[in-house]
């Protein structure tokens, strides 16, 4: 474990005492590209929900969903090393959707605004699958993105049916988004994946031999 995750060693090289690097792992970055686009990102994306939700709730979300990711990263992925903050940048397009449905009615055309974001969110995945990107950060991430804002951010209902069925997705996204992280708890802690043959294929498709090597860490056992 120290080998992969290098700064501050382990007290137990064979427990993972150091929750913390979860979030710390969301301002590192793996280069300037990297760095560029998370800017980017929050500049046009990050700044305007703000404006929209507050800065309180979009930063429950951002650093939520940007752990999550992170930690389903470390347990379907223990031998490859990523950084940075996609898990929170893919749980703010879940910020997006969510502002689609909850505002449907009185929108234009919310089946094309869907088809839009759901057209982008497709072609973020289909990059995941080439290497140094990670799709199952950006997968949990907008889970549970998804599943925070449908519950946190504010909305209006239009009519006493459409007032329950919000309640209701609340605490039904609530009681998800807790069970989902405490499955995540358990998967790393109490019931670790070491061995998945085929996870990595929906991180990296090895369209050669070495195509996804770069992604992997040599550690001795």
């Amino acid at each position: 474990m120290n080998e992969i995750c290098g700064m501050v060693p382990f007290v137990n090289p064979e427990v993972p005492d150091q929750f913390y690097r979860l979030f710390i792992s969301l301002f590192i970055h793996a280069g300037l590209l990297q760095l560029i686009i998370t800017v980017l990102f929050q500049v046009f994306v990050m700044r305007d929900l703000e404006k929209l939700a507050g800065s309180l709730r979009i930063a429950i979300i951002y650093f939520a969903s940007g752990i999550a990711g992170s930690l389903s990263s470390a347990i379907f992925l223990p031998y490859h090393v990523e950084a940075g903050p996609s898990g929170s940048q893919f749980g703010l397009l879940a910020c997006l959707f969510v502002e689609i449905i909850q505002n449907w009615y009185i929108l234009i055309n919310p089946g094309m605004a869907v088809a839009k974001l759901g057209f982008l969110l497709f072609l973020l995945f289909v990059i995941g699958l080439l290497p140094m990107v990670d799709n199952y950060a950006h997968l949990i991430g907008f889970v549970f993105g998804f599943f925070l804002s449908f519950a946190l951010l504010p909305y209006i209902t239009f009519n006493l049916k459409d007032k329950r069925g919000k309640l209701i997705g609340i605490i039904v996204c609530l009681v998800a988004t807790i069970g989902l992280f405490i499955g995540l708890i358990i998967l790393f802690y109490v019931s670790p994946v070491y061995n998945c043959p085929h996870c990595h294929y929906f991180n990296c498709i090895p369209f050669t031999l070495n195509f996804c090597k770069s992604m992997e860490v040599q550690i001795r056992r």
